[in-house]
């Protein structure tokens, strides 16, 4: 249970939590372009909300590398239609709908582990530390 449902329940105060020190890790060399992109894109944010420590850096180079094979494939059903035709002239799903379903499976798992989604945010536990940001007046202290 959240820490603010707990607390409004009147659960006591949140177990303790392990944190490791909070610090965005460098992305690896061998991510290819568009991997790196996103990493470039989602980095800073999750960097802002104090949620990244070193120890991150295979999660999110899991979630870069499968959100770069998710755009190469989406580009190519995209160019080739979801729908081929085989030897026999009978019609068949591409042979990459599956490889594109799993890496928009790891690209929406290990994107909500990342709190990439708003519903993940809204269940995620604010880290410890000062909100320079906080713009909502403590209404969900």
């Amino acid at each position: 249970m959240p820490d603010n449902v707990r607390a409004l329940r009147g659960g006591g105060p949140p177990p303790p939590r392990v944190k490791a020190p909070a610090k965005a890790p460098s992305a690896p060399s061998w991510l290819d372009r568009e991997a790196k992109a996103e990493w470039r894109r989602v980095v800073p944010e999750l960097d802002r909300l104090g949620v990244l420590a070193t120890i991150d850096r295979a999660v999110l180079a899991t979630y870069c590398a499968a959100w770069s094979r998710f755009v190469q494939l989406e580009q190519l059903l995209q160019d080739e239609g979801l729908i081929q035709r085989d030897s026999r002239g009978d019609a068949r799903k591409h042979p990459a709908w599956q490889q594109w379903r799993e890496a928009a499976t790891v690209v929406a798992t290990v994107g909500r582990e990342l709190m990439l989604t708003p519903a993940s945010r809204l269940r995620a536990v604010k880290p410890e530390g000062p909100d320079d940001d906080d713009d909502g007046g403590g209404i969900l202290d």
